[in-house]
């Protein structure tokens, strides 16, 4: 194999393991072994084991006693987590609205009618991560869109039942709406305040389902 197509098939690997991990097809605490994902990909173990490595770096699979599982995060984890995401995309969502261009009104426009147009709960809930991403990009500051991303992909181990109810979702269109039109309008001050006040909420949202499933396995 070429140091190109090995570099390929590292890529493939992380790419699709990627998608299994966020997408929920591996709740948290499932096996990432080797020789099963190797399989499951029709890929050979080294490019496996280096995208095990790299998925270990951002925080999404960490060692257990009998190998690699998929992370499991707790209610204070969780609050963590979006205690960083919430300062940083509230500051990105405020140079969006400073360095507003055309074209990324119209991706963030766009997406937004998207996820307030489709039926499906789960598509919808995945077209709204889409336009926290399109807005990430949209802050002209590759530093904290890298860091944002990687928040975000460690709170999609958890998304659970509850975000892809309609009263979430609604909420979540009209807040998107408000952050929305505050970018076009250029006021920064009020995109900042309006994204934390949105993602204050879902944070809210997802902790109570956390607790929620403690509590329902400790009586189990």
């Amino acid at each position: 194999m070429t140091a190109a197509s090995s570099t390929s098939a590292g890529e493939t690997a992380h790419d699709r393991l990627l998608e299994e991990l966020t997408g929920g097809a591996l709740a948290p605490g499932s096996p990432v072994l080797e020789t099963a994902v190797a399989a499951r990909f029709g890929l050979g173990r080294a490019p496996v084991r280096e995208a095990i490595v790299r998925l270990e770096a951002d925080g999404l699979i960490v060692r257990g006693p009998r190998g690699p599982v998929v992370r499991t995060l707790t209610p204070g984890e969780v609050v963590d987590i979006y205690q960083a995401r919430i300062a940083l995309e509230a500051e990105a969502a405020a140079s969006a609205a400073r360095h507003r261009s055309s074209l990324d009104l119209a991706r963030l426009q766009h997406v937004h009618d998207q996820a307030r147009d489709v039926d499906d709960p789960e598509e919808s809930r995945r077209l709204h991560g889409r336009w926290h991403a399109v807005l990430r990009r949209s802050c002209r500051n590759d530093t904290i869109t890298d860091m944002l991303e990687r928040l975000a992909r460690q709170l999609a181990l958890h998304d659970t039942g509850d975000m892809t109810r309609s009263a979430n979702l609604e909420s979540t269109d009209d807040e998107h709406q408000v952050v929305l039109d505050a970018i076009v309008a250029g006021d920064e001050d009020t995109a900042r305040r309006a994204l934390r006040e949105h993602l204050e909420r879902t944070r809210d949202v997802r902790i109570a389902a956390l607790v929620r499933d403690e509590g329902a396995d400790a009586a189990s």
